[in-house]
């Protein structure tokens, strides 16, 4: 999976647009100090992400964004 486009919007958000869901506006949210899904529009009923997917979003944003030190060290990893 890769980022297609990404660009910041209000603040600490980014919508984000990915390779296998083309058609799907991603939504992300500032937490703390990095990244983590908020919503999605413009789903594929044929083509859902699953949470797998949301995780890999995730890490690829944070990694282009250079805030993933921080997502790794979130609370929900300890």
């Amino acid at each position: 999976m890769k980022i297609l486009q990404w660009e910041y919007t209000r603040k600490y958000q980014v919508k984000c647009i990915f390779d296998e869901f083309p058609e799907t506006v991603f939504l992300f949210r500032r937490v703390k100090d990095y990244y983590f899904l908020f919503s999605m529009n413009g789903l594929n009923k044929n083509a859902i992400p699953e949470r797998k997917d949301y995780v890999r979003m995730e890490y690829l944003l944070n990694k282009e964004l250079c805030t993933l030190d921080s997502y790794r060290n979130r609370s929900a990893f300890k």
